[in-house]
Order: structure tokens, then C-alpha cells, then sequence
């Protein structure tokens, strides 16, 4: 399980802040200033799929340069799209797109630490539901539709956790 970490390269400290927090949580996070084989591609869109497809959640990092970004909101399908864990980090962004409003919204290092809280949990109950979707499967042919709907709802118990403690505060 890892973490990719979407941003605009004016955004790169604040990654890079979260990238840190992360590490020394003993969470593996995915940077692409950090991977040498995105800075030596013709094919980003390719390099950036198969990370996102390698990791489980997603963290954007928003400010008011993310509305002149191309590459955020295409990560952010991605993920929508494998059913990733997904959340935001938000530095200033005053007016975030509706459709973020799904996720949750972090805005400071303490959601950062409700997130690595989840993050944990999300790792002891996917460990426990893939036991359960493995011998499910032997026993059905529609393996693929069940390992999604687990991912799927692992993936929203993981974001309406995240939304209730950020807004509880604890």
C-alpha cells in the first residue's frame, strides 16, 4: 500500500511536507519528482497511470495554482476511477471544485495524522478483507466484480472515517 501524491510543481514544498510526514509514519509514498523514470519519459500519461494504479490512496494538494493544472484533476480520475482511497490537502485553494466535496479535505498537518491513522486501519482491514474475497472467489466466477465492490467500499469507509474526524477534530 502506498500513497501517490498529486501536485502542481508551484506546490512542490507542501508535497514534499506531506511526502516527509508520510515517510516517517512508515508510509511508502509515490512523488514523481522523486522517480527518475517520470523526468526521463515521452510517455508521462503511462508513467503516471501505472503508479497510481500501484498505489491504494491519493492525496491532491490543492492551492490557487491547482485551477491551472492539467495533470491534478487527470490523477484524481485515475484514482476515482481504481477506486482508490482519494483526499485533498488544501493550502489555499478558497473555492475547490464541488466534485472534491466527496472526499475529504484536509487543510493542515493534524488531518495529516487522522490520515495516517486511517491509513492504518484501511491497511488491517484490507489485509483481513482480501483473505475474505480470496476464498469468496474460489467459489464464484465473478471474481473481478466482488474484488471491486470490496475495494469500493473499503475505499468509502476509509474517506467517511477520514470526513468525520477531520470534522469532529480528533
Amino acid at each position: 500500500m502506498s500513497v501517490f501524491i498529486s501536485y502542481r510543481r508551484n506546490d512542490l514544498n507542501i508535497a514534499l511536507s506531506i511526502h516527509s510526514r508520510l515517510k516517517v509514519a512508515g508510509i511508502d509514498t509515490y512523488i514523481d519528482l522523486l522517480d527518475s523514470e517520470s523526468q526521463s519519459t515521452d510517455d508521462i500519461t503511462s508513467v503516471i497511470t501505472k503508479n497510481i494504479s500501484s498505489s491504494t490512496h491519493l492525496i491532491a494538494v490543492l492551492s490557487s495554482q491547482t485551477t491551472f493544472s492539467w495533470w491534478v484533476p487527470f490523477e484524481i480520475g485515475e484514482a476515482t476511477i481504481l477506486g482508490r482511497r482519494i483526499a485533498s490537502y488544501n493550502t489555499g485553494l478558497s473555492n475547490p471544485p464541488e466534485y472534491l466535496s466527496k472526499w475529504p479535505q484536509m487543510n493542515s498537518m493534524s488531518h495529516m495524522d487522522y490520515f495516517i491513522d486511517e491509513y492504518k486501519n484501511d491497511r488491517r482491514n484490507s489485509l483481513l478483507e482480501s483473505a475474505t474475497v480470496s476464498r469468496e472467489s474460489r467459489s464464484s466466477g465473478d471474481t473481478f466484480a466482488k474484488s471491486f465492490s470490496v475495494i469500493q467500499a473499503n475505499a468509502d469507509r476509509f474517506h467517511n472515517s477520514l470526513k468525520h474526524k477531520i470534522s469532529r477534530g480528533y
